[in-house]
């Protein structure tokens, strides 16, 4: 998620203009504007900055990177979304069919 993303997700979810955030960071409305069009990126302090002052906190921490669901996303885009749909679909019943005796024993 980018941080033009982050900053309209916190607003919104907060219920918020941008001319309120604005206000509570000491900043326009048409700075608040261009970060969440990503026409200008905020350094990371200001992203936090906005993000606490919608009522929000930003956590993160480094992970080990892990790519090895990438095979498994290049064969799903090999297939034709018929295909996609096809297996998404048998996936679900073979789900079901798990489930259902399982919730008739629990009654």
């Amino acid at each position: 998620m980018l941080s033009a993303d982050l900053i309209r997700e916190a607003r919104l979810r907060a219920g918020i203009t941008q001319a309120e955030l604005g206000r509570r960071i000491g900043r326009s409305q048409s700075q608040v504007a261009r970060w969440e069009r990503g026409a200008v990126t905020p350094s990371f302090e200001t992203l936090l900055e906005l993000i606490r002052a919608c009522g929000f906190d930003l956590s993160y921490r480094m992970l080990n990177r892990d790519e090895s669901y990438l095979p498994y996303i290049e064969r799903a885009l090999d297939r034709t979304p018929r295909e996609r749909l096809e297996r998404t679909a048998a996936t679900a019943a073979a789900f079901r069919a798990i489930r259902e005796p399982i919730a008739a024993a629990r009654g």
